[in-house]
């Protein structure tokens, strides 16, 4: 059987998936495989010069301008006898928009000449370029707005990428093509106490060693603004076999917001100086007035019960015994809002009858009224009105009220005391025909040491108020005041609840009981912020707390100390929490400890599997302290917590 060598060929070109053109020595198509003639319907124009074909199906170059025909790589193959390779070219088919590399070769055999031209099909190829550059682009955007300089380093220390604001803080453009080493010499990188930093010991190098950094605070001396007080982190970017090869650092100018801090530190201790001094200043002459007021008001006790007194002196009495009661109360309100500012004012509870002291605390200012001409009427409920509070601080709240009311009103007027119910709740109001207040005066009237800037005539401290106000919300209640304006009255409003218990204000801040008092806790966390912050909560409810950075540092530790329970992490440097708590429970003697995993990964199966490797309960980060505290003093089951992740 004899091989026909053209057919092998033409068989051969057809399989190709590429389309392939054949031209003779003058230039006209003599072949195109299947492929060629399925995209360019080439079959038609087999014998006719390959111009005609160009012709149908102009190209673009890469930059978008159109080719004109004498200048296609297979013409110019034709004309010129010379190859033409990777020549880039897009066309328009009726299957779409196709990006092609052309290859011309020219054919010489046995004196004839012709071409040989091969589309080679690099549409995917270029689409996947254009997208990594766009993404480039965006990235490098990215990080050129975000407000941390960002500087990318090899293994060797060398710049590798540095966006714009990283350039801007290190200043100068030599210092970017330095040496890890030699960028700190330059930039006389220390500590923040000025203690120089060894070179192993700079964040870039401790994360080429495989270590996280997390907000370090350095300073560093840039060339045009000076010592500048740096945040850096280091991060360091891994191989899929595990190896380092270069780190990304990150840091931020932290100068201004350092000394912002130091300075809102310094204007706080300042304010709680003179908050200090103004406390003590109030105590002492509180004490000062007190002492000469009991032997006054003593005598005067004595005095008026003599039977043989004159009118006058009756009367002379009468007038000193008031204002001396007056001038009492006066250093008492002093005193009790000093302790309710340092939160050293305990409310007494009990049951107790509301309306009764609303009664008494009216009619205690009956023979003040009347002196003054004030009509005073108290408009109260028929009945008894448990409440559940402090009966004497209640009894205090009205009489302020009403002495405030008598203080600014004028004679001929009245002043109203009322008590109505509101489901839960009792509402006392004190209403009258005095001098009002003015609208621009309403914002401050409850503030300490305020008069009113408007109030035609003032006195006093102007504290009376403000331990309403206070004393009212001590028992969980609110007050309101409204007026029409100078000259028309005013009405105070304070609601208190019967039936719900206040909540107790039994000591300064602080003196809460602490509900980890005796408690021994093991913090196992590499993230220092985490892991500080964590410990100084748990202090805080009175726990004794312990800390370890690493796995087998924190197995070592449970070892030593046998805490009750253990906080662990998931993702830790050398092995994982759930290698900790299986070594944990792999010890007889820790077999009791409760294991608790703090993580940032939280689906049903990090849960299932955090428990199967031997922890009790599973919290996902930023954690509940609420939810953590109620499991740690056993408000709360673990299986509780466990379900409710698993959810």
């Amino acid at each position: 059987m004899t091989v026909d060598p053209i057919a092998i060929s033409g068989a051969a070109l057809d399989a190709l998936v590429e389309p392939v053109l054949m031209t003779d020595a003058d230039g006209r198509l003599t072949f195109a495989n299947a492929t060629a003639a399925h995209l360019f319907g080439a079959e038609k124009h087999i014998g006719c010069p390959v111009t005609e074909l160009i012709a149908r199906f102009p190209a673009r170059t890469p930059d978008g301008v159109a080719l004109p025909p004498s200048l296609h790589p297979i013409a110019r193959a034709v004309a010129q006898r010379q190859a033409v390779i990777g020549a880039e070219l897009t066309f328009e088919l009726e299957t779409g928009t196709v990006t092609y590399l052309v290859n011309t070769v020219p054919l010489r055999e046995a004196g004839a000449g012709g071409t040989v031209a091969v589309f080679h099909d690099v549409t995917a190829a270029r689409r996947l370029e254009r997208e990594a550059a766009e993404h480039a682009a965006r990235l490098e955007a990215l990080v050129d707005v975000v407000d941390e300089g960002i500087h990318i380093i090899d293994a060797d220390g060398r710049t590798l990428f540095v966006n714009a604001l990283g350039r801007d803080l290190l200043g100068d453009p030599a210092i970017e093509s330095m040496s890890a080493a030699g960028r700190a010499r330059a930039l006389h990188v220390t500590e923040v106490d000025g203690r120089p930093i060894p070179g192993d010991g700079l964040p870039s190098s401790r994360a080429l060693r495989g270590e996280t950094v997390v907000s370090v605070e350095l300073l560093m001396r840039h060339p045009q603004r000076g010592v500048r007080r740096m945040r850096v982190t280091a991060h360091p970017l891994r191989r899929p076999g595990g190896r380092t090869y270069a780190v990304v650092v990150a840091w931020k100018d932290v100068t201004a917001e350092h000394q912002a801090v130091a300075e809102l530190k310094m204007a706080r201790q300042a304010a709680e100086d003179a908050s200090r001094l103004k406390d003590e200043f109030i105590a002492a002459l509180s004490h000062e007035l007190r002492t000469p007021l009991q032997p006054i008001l003593g005598w005067t006790e004595v005095l008026r019960r003599h039977p043989a007194l004159d009118d006058a002196t009756a009367r002379g009495l009468e007038a000193i015994h008031r204002n001396v009661r007056h001038q009492v109360r006066l250093v008492d309100d002093l005193l009790d809002l000093s302790r309710i500012v340092h939160g050293k004012l305990a409310l007494r509870v009990e049951a107790f009858d509301l309306r009764e002291q609303v009664r008494v605390a009216a009619e205690s200012f009956e023979e003040s009224a009347s002196l003054k001409r004030v009509r005073l009427s108290a408009d109260l409920p028929p009945a008894a009105v448990p409440m559940w509070g402090d009966a004497e601080r209640v009894h205090q709240i009205v009489a302020n009220l009403v002495a405030n009311a008598l203080k600014f009103t004028p004679s001929g007027g009245r002043v109203e005391v009322s008590l109505a119910l509101r489901a839960d709740s009792a509402v006392i109001e004190v209403a009258d025909t005095g001098e009002g207040i003015a609208v621009a005066d309403l914002a401050i009237i409850w503030e300490p040491f305020r008069q009113g800037r408007h109030t035609p005539r003032r006195g006093g401290l102007g504290i009376g108020l403000d331990l309403v106000r206070r004393l009212t919300e001590l028992h969980g209640g609110r007050v309101a005041v409204t007026s029409d304006g100078p000259g028309r009255g005013a009405r105070f409003r304070v609601e208190l609840p019967l039936t719900r218990p206040p909540a107790p204000a039994t000591g300064p801040a602080g003196s809460a009981p602490r509900r980890l008092a005796g408690r021994t806790v093991l913090v196992i966390e590499d993230n220092a912020d985490t892991r500080d912050v964590l410990k100084l909560m748990l202090e805080l409810e009175g726990a004794e707390v312990a800390t370890a950075e690493s796995g087998e540092d924190g197995v070592r530790a449970a070892d030593q100390r046998r805490p009750e329970f253990v906080l662990c992490d998931i993702g830790l440097p050398d092995i994982d929490g759930m290698e900790v708590a299986r070594r944990l429970r792999a010890h007889r003697h820790l077999r009791g400890v409760r294991c608790i995993a703090l993580t940032g990964y939280g689906q049903a199966e990090d849960v299932r599997q955090a428990i199967e490797s031997g922890f009790d309960a599973h919290l996902t980060k930023p954690i509940n302290l609420d939810q953590l505290l109620a499991l740690l003093v056993g408000e709360r089951s673990v299986d509780s917590v466990r379900d409710s992740r698993v959810d």
